[in-house]
């Protein structure tokens, strides 16, 4: 008697032991699905922008994170081939069955747009600058929940942006067109997301967009920063991701210091140089221990003036009474 209830207790924990790999087999992965944006801005040229900047953010996310990501390209195209719409629950379902990742980014661009600034006689002389902005607002959803209640379920709601001027005014002389002018009147004919796009004003704005969109997810999913691809099949799935916009960019940290507050500003022992960008928003904590923490931060600045390769004013966004000389920060460095 005491041999049987040994072995269907044995059979009963090795039963349980299959449901629970079978269910970690059926368990989704950190990562994220974009949806195509709707497309708000005024933004006239032949990229499809809608498409394109989530495109870039899916890019920009894989590659800082090295988690999985399905680009809006990838979405759309499986959407057609099911039949259904791509804001349509069902077909986040899908989506969640056939990729595995946990979370989808819907959105909108609200802002796309590549400026010239001109002083002067075209035909004589003058200076030229450049500035690309771009803006969205996004919802992040839980596929998880989702799927399991058929009715959206969002966990994030925010908006993030990115700025680039180029402020070298340029001298034009008799009408000679500069480098950045040529750019500038041939700007559709460069494929976006690719190095060339890159090194351009709006290429940077993307740059710059990218990283305040990460750093918003950060702060509500702060363990985004340690999924990376920590099991096999995160390497397959990241596989079945690809896309053929892939930024390359080697994300690098460097570690900052708070060396002057006064009222509503902060300097920085950190400059251009350093890959400091304009614009750009920066936690700053009381020692590189408390980094670890996304909760432990004292204050947040955002970057507003350079003023040397290794020194910047920032205005202090959070923490204007916390955040004290002495304290520290990190970046990322894209190079």
């Amino acid at each position: 008697m005491r041999g049987r209830f040994f072995l269907v207790t044995l059979l009963l924990c090795a039963a349980g032991l299959g449901a629970h790999r079978a269910n970690a087999q059926q368990a989704s992965n950190p990562g994220f699905l974009f949806l195509p944006f709707q497309n708000k801005s005024d933004f006239t040229g032949k990229w499809e922008v809608g498409i394109d900047v989530p495109r870039f953010l899916s890019a920009y996310i894989k590659e800082r994170y090295r988690i999985p990501t399905v680009s809006s390209v990838v979405v759309q195209n499986f959407a057609s081939e099911l039949g259904g719409a791509v804001d349509d629950v069902k077909t986040w379902t899908a989506l969640y069955h056939r990729f595995g990742v946990r979370y989808l980014v819907a959105g909108e661009l609200d802002v796309f747009d590549v400026s010239r600034f001109m002083t002067g006689q075209p035909l004589l002389g003058g200076y030229e600058a450049f500035k690309g902005e771009v803006s969205i607002s996004f919802i992040v959803y839980d596929l998880d929940r989702t799927s399991s209640s058929a009715v959206p379920i969002w966990i994030k709601k925010g908006e993030a942006s990115g700025e680039f001027a180029d402020r070298s005014l340029a001298l034009t002389l008799f009408g000679k067109q500069t480098e950045r002018t040529i750019e500038y009147r041939e700007l559709d004919k460069i494929r976006f997301g690719s190095e060339d796009f890159n090194r351009t004003v709006i290429g940077q704005a993307c740059f710059q967009l990218a990283e305040h969109f990460a750093l918003s997810l950060e702060r509500t999913m702060p363990a985004i920063k340690a999924w990376g691809m920590t099991n096999p099949d995160s390497v397959l799935r990241l596989g079945q991701s690809l896309d053929s916009i892939s930024l390359k960019f080697k994300p690098r940290a460097v570690i900052g210091e708070v060396i002057l507050v006064e009222g509503q500003s902060a300097f920085i022992n950190l400059g251009n140089e350093d890959g400091v960008r304009m614009g750009q928003q920066i936690l700053v904590y009381r020692d590189q221990v408390s980094m670890k923490s996304e909760t432990e931060s004292v204050g947040e600045l955002r970057v507003t003036e350079f003023r040397g390769a290794h020194l910047t004013l920032t205005r202090i966004v959070n923490g204007q009474k916390s955040i004290h000389v002495k304290d520290k920060f990190s970046i990322t460095v894209l190079r």
